[in-house]
Protein backbone atom coordinates (compact mmCIF):
# COMPACT_ATOMS: atom_id res chain seq x y z
CA UNK A 1 0.00 0.00 0.00
CA UNK A 2 1.04 3.71 -1.00
CA UNK A 3 1.01 6.88 1.08
CA UNK A 4 2.17 9.44 -1.36
CA UNK A 5 2.73 13.16 -1.61
CA UNK A 6 2.67 15.37 -4.51
CA UNK A 7 5.47 18.00 -4.15
CA UNK A 8 5.66 21.13 -5.80
CA UNK A 9 7.67 24.43 -5.75
CA UNK A 10 6.17 25.01 -2.10
CA UNK A 11 8.55 22.75 -1.14
CA UNK A 12 11.45 24.66 -2.23
CA UNK A 13 9.74 27.98 -0.91
CA UNK A 14 9.39 26.74 2.44
CA UNK A 15 13.25 25.42 2.70
CA UNK A 16 13.70 30.00 1.55
CA UNK A 17 14.80 29.19 -1.90
CA UNK A 18 14.44 31.73 -4.20
CA UNK A 19 12.03 29.58 -6.37
CA UNK A 20 9.36 31.44 -7.42
CA UNK A 21 8.71 32.81 -10.93
CA UNK A 22 9.87 36.03 -9.96
CA UNK A 23 12.45 35.14 -8.83
CA UNK A 24 14.22 33.54 -12.24
CA UNK A 25 12.43 36.11 -14.57
CA UNK A 26 15.05 38.61 -13.35
CA UNK A 27 17.73 36.52 -14.28
CA UNK A 28 16.21 35.47 -17.18
CA UNK A 29 15.85 39.30 -18.36
CA UNK A 30 18.62 40.11 -17.87
CA UNK A 31 21.03 37.30 -19.22
CA UNK A 32 18.57 36.81 -22.03
CA UNK A 33 17.13 40.85 -23.06
CA UNK A 34 16.37 39.95 -27.23
CA UNK A 35 15.11 36.54 -27.55
CA UNK A 36 11.76 36.15 -28.59
CA UNK A 37 9.79 35.19 -25.94
CA UNK A 38 11.97 37.10 -23.28
CA UNK A 39 11.13 40.67 -25.35
CA UNK A 40 7.39 39.83 -24.52
CA UNK A 41 7.19 37.38 -21.55
CA UNK A 42 5.44 39.12 -18.47
CA UNK A 43 6.57 40.04 -15.03
CA UNK A 44 3.71 39.77 -13.14
CA UNK A 45 2.85 36.66 -13.34
CA UNK A 46 2.52 35.06 -9.82
CA UNK A 47 3.52 31.22 -10.14
CA UNK A 48 5.11 29.22 -12.84
CA UNK A 49 1.65 27.46 -13.98
CA UNK A 50 0.96 31.45 -15.00
CA UNK A 51 4.31 31.06 -16.96
CA UNK A 52 3.32 27.81 -18.95
CA UNK A 53 -0.54 29.71 -19.41
CA UNK A 54 1.78 32.49 -20.96
CA UNK A 55 3.27 30.47 -23.37
CA UNK A 56 -0.03 29.56 -24.76
CA UNK A 57 -1.55 32.88 -25.09
CA UNK A 58 1.62 33.90 -26.66
CA UNK A 59 0.69 31.62 -29.54
CA UNK A 60 -2.49 33.46 -30.44
CA UNK A 61 0.12 35.85 -32.39
CA UNK A 62 2.11 33.55 -33.87
CA UNK A 63 2.35 32.27 -37.32
CA UNK A 64 2.55 28.89 -38.70
CA UNK A 65 6.10 29.98 -40.01
CA UNK A 66 7.08 31.12 -36.80
CA UNK A 67 6.54 27.83 -34.95
CA UNK A 68 10.41 26.76 -35.01
CA UNK A 69 11.37 30.53 -33.68
CA UNK A 70 9.17 29.81 -30.97
CA UNK A 71 10.30 26.52 -30.27
CA UNK A 72 13.97 27.99 -30.14
CA UNK A 73 13.03 30.93 -27.94
CA UNK A 74 11.18 28.04 -25.35
CA UNK A 75 14.34 26.00 -25.62
CA UNK A 76 16.74 29.20 -24.25
CA UNK A 77 13.53 29.75 -21.86
CA UNK A 78 14.13 26.08 -20.42
CA UNK A 79 18.07 26.68 -20.91
CA UNK A 80 17.94 29.91 -18.57
CA UNK A 81 15.68 28.18 -16.03
CA UNK A 82 17.56 24.95 -15.73
CA UNK A 83 20.69 27.35 -14.98
CA UNK A 84 19.24 29.65 -12.32
CA UNK A 85 17.40 26.36 -10.32
CA UNK A 86 21.17 24.86 -10.59
CA UNK A 87 22.11 28.15 -8.74
CA UNK A 88 19.38 28.44 -5.98
CA UNK A 89 19.41 24.19 -5.47
CA UNK A 90 23.25 24.22 -5.08
CA UNK A 91 22.73 26.87 -2.21
CA UNK A 92 21.38 23.45 -0.33
CA UNK A 93 23.77 22.09 2.94
CA UNK A 94 22.49 19.36 4.89
CA UNK A 95 24.35 20.31 8.04
CA UNK A 96 23.18 16.90 10.08
CA UNK A 97 22.56 14.28 7.26
CA UNK A 98 21.59 11.69 10.81
CA UNK A 99 19.99 14.49 11.74
CA UNK A 100 17.59 15.69 8.74
CA UNK A 101 17.07 12.13 8.49
CA UNK A 102 15.29 11.85 11.92
CA UNK A 103 13.52 14.65 11.30
CA UNK A 104 12.36 14.50 7.67
CA UNK A 105 11.02 10.65 8.83
CA UNK A 106 9.00 12.01 12.26
CA UNK A 107 7.17 14.44 9.56
CA UNK A 108 6.09 12.17 6.99
CA UNK A 109 5.14 9.54 9.41
CA UNK A 110 3.18 11.81 11.30
CA UNK A 111 1.29 13.62 8.24
CA UNK A 112 -2.11 12.89 9.84
CA UNK A 113 -1.07 14.87 13.17
CA UNK A 114 -3.22 17.94 12.14
CA UNK A 115 -6.45 16.18 11.20
CA UNK A 116 -9.38 16.29 13.00
CA UNK A 117 -10.65 13.52 15.40
CA UNK A 118 -12.97 11.65 12.63
CA UNK A 119 -10.20 11.73 9.94
CA UNK A 120 -7.43 10.45 12.51
CA UNK A 121 -9.92 7.68 13.51
CA UNK A 122 -10.27 6.37 9.92
CA UNK A 123 -6.36 6.57 9.39
CA UNK A 124 -6.00 4.27 12.01
CA UNK A 125 -8.17 2.40 10.92
CA UNK A 126 -6.81 2.19 7.22
CA UNK A 127 -2.94 1.37 9.00
CA UNK A 128 -4.28 -1.14 11.27
CA UNK A 129 -5.87 -3.41 8.48
CA UNK A 130 -3.14 -3.09 6.02
CA UNK A 131 -1.55 -6.41 5.91
CA UNK A 132 1.16 -5.14 3.74
CA UNK A 133 4.41 -3.05 3.89
CA UNK A 134 3.46 0.47 3.03
CA UNK A 135 5.45 2.74 0.74
CA UNK A 136 5.88 6.20 1.03
CA UNK A 137 6.13 7.43 -2.58
CA UNK A 138 6.64 10.94 -3.70
CA UNK A 139 5.98 12.55 -7.16
CA UNK A 140 7.28 15.52 -7.53
CA UNK A 141 6.17 18.56 -10.08
CA UNK A 142 9.71 20.13 -9.17
CA UNK A 143 13.00 19.63 -11.30
CA UNK A 144 15.41 20.56 -8.23
CA UNK A 145 16.97 17.73 -6.10
CA UNK A 146 16.38 18.93 -2.80
CA UNK A 147 13.94 16.34 -1.90
CA UNK A 148 15.70 13.71 -3.66
CA UNK A 149 18.73 14.57 -1.09
CA UNK A 150 16.89 14.54 1.63
CA UNK A 151 15.29 11.32 0.80
CA UNK A 152 18.41 9.54 -0.07
CA UNK A 153 19.52 10.79 3.15
CA UNK A 154 16.92 9.51 5.35
CA UNK A 155 17.13 5.79 3.12
CA UNK A 156 20.64 6.02 4.61
CA UNK A 157 20.46 6.68 8.08
CA UNK A 158 16.28 5.41 8.97
CA UNK A 159 15.97 1.80 7.93
CA UNK A 160 13.25 0.02 8.12
CA UNK A 161 11.72 3.88 7.88
CA UNK A 162 8.89 2.93 9.84
CA UNK A 163 7.01 -0.03 11.06
CA UNK A 164 2.71 -0.80 11.75
CA UNK A 165 1.26 -3.81 13.11
CA UNK A 166 -1.63 -5.60 11.42
CA UNK A 167 -3.40 -7.68 13.54
CA UNK A 168 -0.49 -9.51 15.38
CA UNK A 169 2.19 -9.19 12.32
CA UNK A 170 4.68 -6.37 12.13
CA UNK A 171 5.53 -4.87 8.83
CA UNK A 172 8.69 -2.97 8.35
CA UNK A 173 7.74 0.01 5.62
CA UNK A 174 10.15 1.94 3.33
CA UNK A 175 10.45 5.60 1.93
CA UNK A 176 10.90 5.56 -1.91
CA UNK A 177 12.92 7.99 -4.03
CA UNK A 178 11.09 10.90 -5.59
CA UNK A 179 9.62 10.08 -9.53
CA UNK A 180 10.51 13.52 -11.30
CA UNK A 181 7.02 13.91 -13.63
CA UNK A 182 8.10 16.75 -15.27
CA UNK A 183 11.93 15.65 -15.17
CA UNK A 184 15.20 17.27 -13.83
CA UNK A 185 17.99 20.24 -13.75
CA UNK A 186 19.87 18.40 -16.09
CA UNK A 187 17.53 15.57 -17.26
CA UNK A 188 14.36 15.77 -19.98
CA UNK A 189 13.21 19.40 -18.54
CA UNK A 190 9.93 19.95 -19.43
CA UNK A 191 8.14 23.11 -19.48
CA UNK A 192 4.73 23.54 -21.50
CA UNK A 193 0.54 23.10 -21.22
CA UNK A 194 -1.79 20.14 -20.26
CA UNK A 195 -3.67 19.94 -23.39
CA UNK A 196 -4.10 21.95 -27.34
CA UNK A 197 -7.21 23.80 -26.09
CA UNK A 198 -4.72 26.06 -24.00
CA UNK A 199 -2.79 26.85 -27.05
CA UNK A 200 -5.23 30.17 -28.06
CA UNK A 201 -4.38 29.61 -32.05
CA UNK A 202 -6.91 27.67 -33.78
CA UNK A 203 -4.57 27.14 -36.77
CA UNK A 204 -1.85 25.65 -34.33
CA UNK A 205 -3.98 23.69 -32.54
CA UNK A 206 -3.59 20.62 -34.10
CA UNK A 207 -0.20 21.45 -35.78
CA UNK A 208 2.12 18.64 -34.45
CA UNK A 209 5.14 20.66 -35.33
CA UNK A 210 3.96 22.53 -32.09
CA UNK A 211 1.86 20.33 -30.14
CA UNK A 212 4.92 17.47 -30.39
CA UNK A 213 6.90 19.59 -28.31
CA UNK A 214 4.56 21.80 -25.84
CA UNK A 215 1.93 19.32 -24.30
CA UNK A 216 3.09 17.67 -21.55
CA UNK A 217 1.58 14.05 -21.87
CA UNK A 218 3.04 13.86 -25.58
CA UNK A 219 6.51 15.48 -24.97
CA UNK A 220 6.67 12.44 -21.76
CA UNK A 221 5.34 10.30 -23.80
CA UNK A 222 7.67 10.83 -26.99
CA UNK A 223 10.87 10.88 -24.47
CA UNK A 224 9.42 6.75 -23.69
CA UNK A 225 10.70 7.16 -19.95
CA UNK A 226 6.59 5.84 -18.92
CA UNK A 227 6.91 8.47 -16.18
CA UNK A 228 3.16 9.39 -16.41
CA UNK A 229 2.26 5.33 -16.44
CA UNK A 230 4.46 4.61 -13.13
CA UNK A 231 2.97 8.03 -11.57
CA UNK A 232 -0.49 6.94 -12.17
CA UNK A 233 0.66 3.27 -10.78
CA UNK A 234 1.56 4.92 -7.62
CA UNK A 235 -1.32 6.68 -7.48
CA UNK A 236 -3.82 3.51 -7.70
CA UNK A 237 -1.83 1.97 -5.18
CA UNK A 238 -2.00 4.89 -2.82
CA UNK A 239 -4.55 4.80 0.41
CA UNK A 240 -3.73 8.70 0.78
CA UNK A 241 -2.76 11.17 -1.72
CA UNK A 242 -1.22 14.27 0.02
CA UNK A 243 -0.60 17.76 -2.19
CA UNK A 244 1.91 20.14 -0.70
CA UNK A 245 3.30 22.97 -2.58
CA UNK A 246 1.47 22.56 -5.71
CA UNK A 247 -0.46 25.67 -7.08
CA UNK A 248 -2.51 23.54 -8.96
CA UNK A 249 -2.78 25.37 -11.62
CA UNK A 250 -4.45 24.37 -15.33
CA UNK A 251 -1.45 23.52 -16.91
CA UNK A 252 -1.34 19.88 -14.84
CA UNK A 253 -5.25 19.40 -15.33
CA UNK A 254 -4.59 15.44 -16.17
CA UNK A 255 -3.35 14.76 -12.90
CA UNK A 256 -5.96 16.60 -10.93
CA UNK A 257 -9.17 14.58 -12.92
CA UNK A 258 -7.10 11.72 -12.38
CA UNK A 259 -6.85 12.24 -8.19
CA UNK A 260 -10.74 13.04 -8.16
CA UNK A 261 -11.13 9.81 -10.37
CA UNK A 262 -9.20 7.48 -8.10
CA UNK A 263 -11.10 9.04 -4.80
CA UNK A 264 -14.02 8.06 -6.45
CA UNK A 265 -13.26 4.22 -7.08
CA UNK A 266 -12.61 3.41 -3.11
CA UNK A 267 -14.56 4.27 -0.03
CA UNK A 268 -11.36 4.13 1.96
CA UNK A 269 -9.05 6.34 -0.49
CA UNK A 270 -8.62 10.02 1.16
CA UNK A 271 -7.35 13.42 -0.48
CA UNK A 272 -5.24 15.59 1.72
CA UNK A 273 -4.93 19.16 0.54
CA UNK A 274 -2.28 21.17 2.47
CA UNK A 275 -3.11 24.55 1.90
CA UNK A 276 -0.63 27.25 2.81
CA UNK A 277 -2.17 30.50 2.47
CA UNK A 278 -0.85 31.95 5.47
CA UNK A 279 -4.51 31.87 7.19
CA UNK A 280 -5.35 33.27 10.56
CA UNK A 281 -6.55 30.57 12.94
CA UNK A 282 -10.27 30.07 12.38
CA UNK A 283 -11.86 31.01 15.84
CA UNK A 284 -15.45 30.15 14.40
CA UNK A 285 -16.81 26.38 13.72
CA UNK A 286 -18.44 28.62 10.46
CA UNK A 287 -15.46 29.97 9.73
CA UNK A 288 -13.35 26.65 9.66
CA UNK A 289 -16.05 24.78 7.62
CA UNK A 290 -16.81 27.25 5.11
CA UNK A 291 -12.46 27.56 4.46
CA UNK A 292 -12.34 23.50 3.69
CA UNK A 293 -15.70 23.18 1.88
CA UNK A 294 -14.15 26.49 -0.31
CA UNK A 295 -11.10 24.61 -1.00
CA UNK A 296 -12.73 21.29 -1.89
CA UNK A 297 -14.70 23.25 -4.30
CA UNK A 298 -11.31 24.77 -5.47
CA UNK A 299 -9.92 21.14 -6.19
CA UNK A 300 -12.59 20.02 -8.29
CA UNK A 301 -13.05 22.83 -9.76
CA UNK A 302 -9.50 22.52 -10.98
CA UNK A 303 -10.33 19.08 -11.62
CA UNK A 304 -12.75 20.29 -14.30
CA UNK A 305 -15.29 17.60 -13.17
CA UNK A 306 -18.61 18.71 -12.56
CA UNK A 307 -18.22 20.09 -8.46
CA UNK A 308 -22.17 19.41 -7.35
CA UNK A 309 -22.42 16.09 -8.51
CA UNK A 310 -18.68 15.11 -7.68
CA UNK A 311 -18.57 17.27 -4.16
CA UNK A 312 -21.41 14.76 -2.98
CA UNK A 313 -19.67 11.59 -3.69
CA UNK A 314 -16.14 13.10 -1.88
CA UNK A 315 -16.44 15.90 0.18
CA UNK A 316 -16.06 13.55 3.18
CA UNK A 317 -13.00 12.35 1.46
CA UNK A 318 -11.08 15.34 1.00
CA UNK A 319 -8.78 16.41 4.19
CA UNK A 320 -7.79 20.42 3.87
CA UNK A 321 -4.82 20.90 6.53
CA UNK A 322 -4.11 24.72 6.42
CA UNK A 323 -0.62 26.04 7.27
CA UNK A 324 1.18 22.69 8.50
CA UNK A 325 4.10 22.75 9.10
CA UNK A 326 5.08 19.20 7.95
CA UNK A 327 8.13 20.27 5.62
CA UNK A 328 9.33 22.75 7.70
CA UNK A 329 13.09 21.22 8.41
CA UNK A 330 15.63 22.86 10.52
CA UNK A 331 18.58 20.74 9.69
CA UNK A 332 19.01 22.69 6.45
CA UNK A 333 21.12 25.17 5.43
CA UNK A 334 21.54 27.73 2.64
CA UNK A 335 24.56 29.54 1.04
CA UNK A 336 24.47 32.74 -0.01
CA UNK A 337 24.52 32.77 -3.55
CA UNK A 338 27.33 35.37 -3.48
CA UNK A 339 29.50 33.72 -1.32
CA UNK A 340 28.32 29.65 -1.95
Amino acid sequence: MNITFLIGNGFDLNLKLNTRYSDFYKYYIENDPKDLLSKSIKNDYEMWSDLEIGLGEFLKDIDENQIEEFLDSKSTLERMLSEYLTLENNRVHIKDEKAIAEEFKKKVLNFFSDFNALDKDHYHQVIGSTKAQINYNFITFNYTSVLDTIVSATQKNCMPFGNHTSGSTGYNDSIISPHHIHGKLTEDLILGLDNAEQILNEKLKSNPKLTNYIIKSVVNKALGEKKIEKAKEIIDKSKYVCLFGLSIGDTDRMWWSYIIEWLKREKDNRLVLFINKNTNVQLSGQEKIRFRDLNREMMLERSRCEVSETLKLVQDKIIIVPNSKIFNLENIILEDKENG
